[in-house]
């Protein structure tokens, strides 16, 4: 039973990985940005520098895909794991109607 759940515990955790390293990704790029505006903002006298303007395209990217890809791509690994147990489940209703059909046609030597 140990190993089952260490299982289930790597299989969630390979799903959730890259998720996650974005979320922690964009919450670090955010605070760089945040400080970043404070010398070199819009308003700032020095003009945006280049930095900021990196800094200001991949946090966009990074929220765009925070938006849009990850729970596209999370929806769909949950569909894949609920058809997966659907036919799962399935084969084995279906295996245990096959044995039990063999046991009836076949007669017993006893």
């Amino acid at each position: 039973m140990r190993l089952l759940q260490t299982e289930w515990l790597l299989t969630a955790w390979r799903s959730l990985r890259i998720p996650l390293l974005l979320v922690v990704s964009y919450l670090v790029l955010r605070l760089a940005f945040a400080a970043l505006s404070e010398r070199h903002g819009l308003g700032s006298p020095d003009g945006l520098s280049l930095g900021y303007l990196a800094v200001a395209a991949i946090l966009l990217v990074l929220r765009v895909a925070l938006l849009v890809v990850v729970p596209a791509m999370l929806a769909y690994r949950v569909v894949v794991a609920a058809v997966t147990y659907l036919l799962r489940r399935g084969s084995r209703a279906d295996q245990s109607a096959e044995v039990e059909t063999i046991d009836e046609v076949t007669p017993s030597a006893g």
